[in-house]
């Protein structure tokens, strides 16, 4: 939806109105032949009732919108504004390209996060404040926490059951090649191979040493042997 032509300071060019919604152009978007600019979300909720332009009736796709002309949204974003806040008090007119960033830090926006004053420590949006219960809160707070730990304790040990059952299928398939092994010399081989790649993959999970005396590894001291060494 658009912003109310009301809330802007002067006269607005009916080609940033948007005309599904007759409000001042919201996150604009453009028809790929007629070049009609409608708001974002009253485009799409229109062409997933009917894939038309809502002004000459051509035949169009939420994927065929594009971005509107960088000149219409220099245009949008010098137009001025009331403040979203001016019914709580906020006497503010601003630029368009610049409200968001206001709305974020404005001292009468009714849902700005505050941190709790009474001990908790917890952001609770303005509005809230006076109705704020920190006990309640808390419990809730940690009954959610809680209710994570659980699902995670019961996803681990799902994850445990699964890597035990691969482990004894693995262990029965270790069976099996040495029971093949004796009577079959392909099965022989694979067999080894495998053992083989087990003993690497394990060498390879060591952490690497580091020597930081090298007298030390030595249980003969031999000063022709520690240099051929270093």
């Amino acid at each position: 939806m658009g912003f109310e032509l009301n809330r802007f300071q002067g006269e607005v060019d009916e080609e940033l109105v948007c005309p599904i919604c007759s409000g001042v152009l919201e996150d604009p978007l453009q028809a790929p032949v007629c070049e009609h600019a409608f708001c974002k979300t009253c485009i799409h909720e229109w062409i997933s009732r009917q894939p038309t332009c809502p002004v000459d009736r051509q035949h169009i796709t939420s994927a065929q919108l594009r971005q509107v002309p960088r000149i219409l949204r220099n245009l949008l974003s010098r137009l001025s504004i009331n403040c979203d806040n001016a019914q709580y008090g906020c006497s503010r007119t601003l630029k368009l390209d610049v409200l968001a960033s206001h709305l974020e830090e404005c001292e009468h926006n009714p849902k700005r996060p505050l941190p709790c004053e009474q001990g908790c420590g917890l952001i609770i949006p303005k509005d809230e404040l006076k109705d704020h219960n920190c006990v309640k809160e808390l419990r809730t707070l940690i009954s959610k926490q809680q209710q994570k730990f659980n699902d995670f304790q019961q996803e681990l040990t799902e994850q445990r059951f699964i890597i035990n059952e691969q482990k004894r299928e693995l262990q029965l398939l270790k069976d099996f090649m040495r029971a093949m092994r004796i009577s079959n010399p392909a099965m022989r081989a694979i067999a080894d191979a495998m053992e083989r790649d087990e003993v690497l993959r394990w060498s390879n999970s060591l952490t690497r040493a580091r020597v930081t005396r090298w007298g030390g590894m030595i249980s003969t001291p031999d000063e022709v042997l520690q240099l051929m060494i270093k």
